[in-house]
Formats: C-alpha cells, structure tokens, sequence
C-alpha cells in the first residue's frame, strides 16, 4: 500500500488548511508522531475485532465509534511494527476501571472528553436511557433536576473511553471531544 505523499497539500487543494481532529488508535503517542510514522499498511484494520478501526480521508486508520465500540483488545497495537504507542494498558486494567478509580486522563486510550450534546433526547424532554443502558462502566447516570425526565450526567474520571454509548444513541448526541490542554 502507498502512503500519500503530503496530506497537507490535499487539504489545501480541497480548501481545507486546517486539519480535523480525529481519533486514531488507542495510545498514540500524538498526532504528529502517528501520521509520520505509520505506513498505512492497514495491518491495524484487518485486526480490529469491533471493525471500527477505518480509513480516513487521507488513508491513516482512525476509530469511528458510529461503528461499535473498543474492547481495549490491543490488537491494532500488537500488529503494529511502528513505534507509535506509548502507555500501552492491558486489556484487564481497563476493564478494571470502576466507580470511584482514581485514573485520570494521561492514563486514558485517547486525549478526549466525553460529552453530551442539546441534541440529546432526555435534555429535550423525551424520555431515552440507551446510553446508560450501554455504558458497562455505569459512568453515565440520569438524575432528575428540573424536569420530569431525568437527565444525563457523565462521571469523566470512571469512563473508560469505549465509546459504546456513542453508537447505541438515537440522536447522535454523544460524542468525543478533544480536551483543549492537548490540542
């Protein structure tokens, strides 16, 4: 497989100068540090057992939650011959995240915060819990405020940053944000 020789000539040709913020593969050192070493051997999307590794618009993989969720199963890392991860975390130490843990971001499998967005149902007035219901680490808890719907609440510092709730939610409310400290 080819890489692309300059991604960043495309974009201006595209019109696009700046590039969008995308998701890659769990533990990535940085962005710079992945889209100048990868290959592009697509090696990382055959492994992946969820199928939400894929390509981008520039041929470098990136995880798509719309697709399903991350089992943390390293796969993508181990076939990996590049040096492009850091922090590396055993499946077990995911899944032992619980309430009341006391990880914090730098141990995290990417640079984001999970958010809620007013397209959400529930902060609308409807009743809908399939995030929660998804969220197998229960960091997403409905409460009730002023309304007679409960509303969503996310415990940032237990999610495990699966992204299982991104793709089960009806409105497409949830998603990953890139946390401004490392933009």
């Amino acid at each position: 497989m080819e890489k692309l020789a300059d991604p960043s000539r495309r974009r201006l040709f595209r019109g696009r100068v700046k590039t969008q913020q995308v998701i890659r593969l769990p533990w990535v050192i940085s962005e710079t540090v992945f889209t100048s070493g990868c290959t592009q051997c697509q090696d990382c999307i055959k492994s992946c057992e969820s199928k939400i590794i894929v390509k981008d618009e520039e041929g470098f993989p990136k995880v798509d939650f719309e697709q399903g969720e991350c089992t943390f199963c390293n796969k993508c890392i181990e076939v990996c011959e590049q040096p492009l991860f850091s922090g590396v975390f055993p499946k077990d130490s995911i899944e032992g995240l619980t309430e009341g843990s006391t990880e914090n971001n730098h141990d995290k499998a990417w640079p984001v915060t999970l958010e809620i967005n007013d397209k959400c149902l529930a902060k609308n007035n409807i009743y809908c819990q399939s995030c929660r219901d998804e969220c197998e680490t229960s960091v997403i808890k409905f409460k009730y405020l002023d309304s007679s719907i409960p509303q969503p609440s996310i415990t940032e510092v237990d999610c495990s940053q699966c992204g299982a709730c991104i793709s089960v939610c009806p409105q497409s409310a949830i998603a990953f944000n890139f946390d401004q400290t490392t933009v």
